[in-house]
């Protein structure tokens, strides 16, 4: 098959998987956040931990009057790190809670005038922030039609038989294309990750669930 038809049949592939989520899970709100820095907040936080712990963390911040972005920066790091002890790596966090409030003070007012790769590159050259959290950022705070592939997908596209993938760019670089091809609208890409999410948190309670998926190939 020539990559062209490659490409087409994987996109028509997604429209399948993304209709037989939507019809079998209730994926919620997503992205749950009151602001666009909340947002920013949780992408940070919800790295290497489950998404109760951060949660937890986002109303001991909202708490102490700390989801505002200058306010944030401004607050002593130990506090912060006290205050995001649930989501694990508390002084590493902290940090990097400070350098993305940084960003978003000195770059929010200007996104909407840069393009979806301007703003990836300027977020990646974040401390804490990978192509992960960037894409998180600008799917769900800057409203973007970007693909999200977490681990979560990647066990879904290898239960569906869509790839196996061993590291985020590797499945970007693969899939992307057929995400562009099968053109869904913002909405749908954010309701497709939350169900890809909730597909996920289901999958570890249901083994039979893998069953199910991979007959989906």
């Amino acid at each position: 098959m020539s990559p062209s038809n490659q490409m087409k049949k994987t996109a028509k592939d997604l429209w399948r998987l993304f209709d037989w989520l939507d019809s079998s899970f209730d994926a919620g709100k997503w992205w749950p956040a009151e602001t666009r820095f909340e947002i920013l907040v949780g992408a940070v936080l919800t790295q290497n931990t489950a998404w109760t712990n951060v949660e937890k963390a986002i109303v001991a911040l909202r708490s102490d009057g700390l989801l505002e972005a200058s306010a944030l920066l401004a607050a002593e790091p130990e506090r912060v790190a006290e205050l995001i002890y649930p989501t694990g790596y508390r002084n590493t966090k902290a940090v990097y809670l400070r350098e993305i409030s940084r960003w978003f003070l000195n770059f929010d007012g200007s996104v909407s005038g840069l393009g979806d790769e301007d703003v990836r590159s300027s977020l990646l050259s974040v401390r804490g922030v990978g192509d992960e959290t960037a894409d998180d950022i600008l799917l769900y705070a800057y409203n973007r039609r970007v693909f999200i592939y977490d681990l979560y997908c990647r066990r879904f596209f290898k239960a569906t038989g869509i790839g196996d993938f061993s590291s985020y760019r590797q499945a970007k670089t693969a899939i992307d294309p057929a995400v562009r091809e099968a053109e869904f609208s913002l909405d749908q890409l954010q309701l497709f990750h939350g169900l890809i999410v909730e597909w996920g948190k289901q999958f570890r309670a249901n083994p039979l669930l893998l069953s199910e998926s991979r007959a989906l190939q």
